[in-house]
């Protein structure tokens, strides 16, 4: 038997791959606002819709009906099907509950077809028969809705039972095994979503069950689907190697929209975002053979650069992209030299190159967002980076000014169009000039006493806090630090923000620390970077401790230093949370699944494993 209050954090997500997902609880309490059986994008892959929550469904023997499901109301859980739950099953795309009354089995099996918006859901018994009440809903998956909002309709078309929301078809139903339909059109009223509740967010809601299957005999399958309804896919399982599992659970986040391939930052929450993109492309993309689908990314990206920024993101509804972060750019000239690297696709290269040299040409003359002094690029505005925390008009990390990865990944860009300019014929020797001014300028920008400094502001005034920013001057391809001071860099971060989850986000010696990530949105705002664990980190940490560190042994021990965190993917179906608090036990927190997590442990851990 698994309690209730002890499941409502054991989630499980399976993506469609369509920018949708299937996801729940263990014992089947649905415990946050995108928890559901179907979320379905309106624009794929954005603008997502929860349109099943569920199945309110028990087994039936003689008169006897026993539930199999159970729900978190205000008023406390109900039914109590969790009683009857003698196991859990979590597979590649599916997730099996078994139930045990008296001498009956029973199972019940979700399977998620991806590519399409749809689930089968299969229930088999030794004995009896089973009564099933879909719940369904029609709205964001970050907002819940009470008091009746709108109205559905149900339609039957021979086998099919199509749902309509205001006249618009939501979902469909057909059902395998003799059965028959009862329509009712009863609202449940009340559910409850306890961790939405815990992080002050809405967690209140109502919700339509317009029919109820009565299976006819001992198994029956119902498909669940929005559009187009696929072949049912075979069950999956999970690889049991960690890293590969890493590894292949990482093309979850890679999803087919309207606009062709995309990748996901994070589920459940986030959506399609550039600098995740492209910080992923490696682990996910590049490193599972999907070369088609990273030349693809890159054109829809490069096609949309204004005056030297690539999208950040993209307007749910619409599609329109954002322009934000001034690293997005430079992450994405670095994905160009990885896809290259791996491919060797010079035309690729040379189709790509003139919008990399906007870019360059942008960021070195100005745009009104990131300057160019002697070397150093600068922004105004915040939040720009990737630490990019604000609620109610507060930015937590503004890191206005010249940024220390920012300008790391800008001498990297410069060397990396050095590189690919002389490789594809188009040789220009000022990127190379270029870069040797920003390296010079670099080092008496933010060396610090102990480390680098952080952010150096206008007026030339240094943030010495101790954060992992630093790392990517000495991971990147090309490093714009190196020698005692590389040393120096990787020791500090290591003997400071190096965890067996990731790196910390600021030293605890920090006034402004903040190790545990929870309660309302100010209060995990103001912790987001300051303080908790980003496994994505771990990836450049590798890198530069690789290219410093002369002493294999030490390196393979970082392997067995990283087993929480694997034996955590395993326990978590394949997937690496957003974040960690930063004190033991290191509960996860954020996004259950995030993209670029999977992808730089993976990369880090098998760059370790291949020495």
């Amino acid at each position: 038997m698994i309690l209730p209050d002890d499941c409502e954090d054991k989630e499980w997500v399976i993506p469609t791959r369509t920018g949708g997902y299937s996801s729940s609880t263990v014992c089947g309490v649905n415990s946050r606002t995108y928890h559901g059986f179907l979320i379905v994008p309106q624009n794929s892959p954005h603008f997502r819709f929860l349109v099943l929550s569920k199945f309110e469904d028990f087994l039936r023997v003689g008169r006897e009906e026993i539930p199999l499901n159970t729900n978190h109301y205000l008023g406390g859980f109900f039914p109590d099907g969790y009683k009857f739950i003698t196991r859990f099953e979590r597979g590649r795309n599916y997730v099996k509950w078994y139930y045990q009354y008296g001498t009956i089995d029973v199972e019940k099996t979700l399977v998620v077809n991806q590519f399409y918006n749809s689930v089968d859901v299969t229930y088999r018994t030794t004995k009896g028969s089973f009564r099933i009440c879909p719940l369904i809903t029609y709205r964001s998956h970050h907002l819940t809705w009470k008091n009746r909002q709108g109205f559905f309709v149900m339609e039957t078309q021979g086998n099919r039972i199509n749902i309509l929301f205001e006249n618009k078809p939501i979902l469909s139903f057909e059902i395998d095994g003799e059965n028959r339909v009862e329509p009712t059109g009863y609202w449940y009223y009340n559910f409850m979503y306890k961790l939405d509740k815990e992080n002050g967010s809405n967690f209140e809601e109502d919700l339509y069950n317009p029919f109820c299957i009565y299976s006819l005999d001992s198994h029956i399958t119902i498909h669940a689907y929005s559009g187009e309804k696929p072949a049912t896919s075979p069950p999956k399982g999970l690889h049991r190697d960690p890293v590969k599992l890493i590894g292949e659970n990482g093309l979850d986040f890679l999803v087919k929209g309207n606009r062709g391939w995309a990748i996901i930052a994070g589920y459940h929450w986030f959506d399609e975002w550039g600098r995740d993109t492209f910080i992923s492309m490696e682990g996910i993309l590049l490193m599972n053979n999907e070369t088609e689908a990273v030349l693809q990314i890159l054109r829809r990206y490069f096609s949309l650069e204004e005056k030297g920024m690539l999208p950040n993101g993209y307007i749910d509804y619409n599609g329109e992209p954002i322009y934000r972060g001034v690293d997005v750019s430079l992450w994405g000239i670095n994905a160009v030299y990885k896809y290259f690297l791996y491919t060797h696709d010079k035309d690729a290269v040379k189709e790509l190159f003139p919008v990399m040299q906007d870019i360059v040409e942008w960021y070195d003359k100005g745009n009104g967002i990131v300057y160019n002094k002697g070397g150093i690029i600068f922004h105004r505005g915040a939040p720009r980076t990737w630490m990019d925390a604000q609620y109610d008009g507060v930015v937590v990390t503004p890191r206005e000014g010249a940024a220390v990865e920012v300008n790391a990944l800008w001498y990297n860009a410069l060397k990396v169009m050095d590189y690919l300019s002389n490789v594809t014929g188009l040789s220009d020797d000022r990127y190379g000039k270029m870069a040797e001014e920003t390296k010079r300028s670099f080092v008496s920008t933010f060396e610090g006493e102990r480390f680098l400094y952080d952010v150096v502001d206008w007026d030339g005034k240094p943030d010495r806090s101790l954060r992992p920013n630093q790392i990517f001057a000495v991971s990147l391809p090309f490093p714009v630090v190196e020698g005692d001071l590389a040393k120096k860099v990787v020791n500090t971060v290591e003997d400071s923000l190096f965890r067996p989850y990731g790196l910390s986000s600021l030293s605890r010696e920090s006034p402004q620390y903040k190790p545990v990530y929870k309660g309302d949105r100010a209060s995990r705002d103001n912790a987001y970077h300051n303080g908790p664990i980003w496994p994505w980190l771990l990836g450049s940490f590798i890198d530069a401790k690789v290219r410093l560190e002369t002493n294999q042994i030490v390196l393979k021990l970082l392997i067995d230093q990283l087993r929480p965190l694997m034996s955590l993917a395993e326990k978590n179906g394949g997937y690496l949370p957003e974040i960690f608090d930063d004190v033991p036990p290191y509960k996860s927190r954020g996004c259950m699944a995030q993209a670029w997590s999977n992808a730089e442990v993976y990369r880090g851990i098998t760059k370790l494993i291949n020495l």
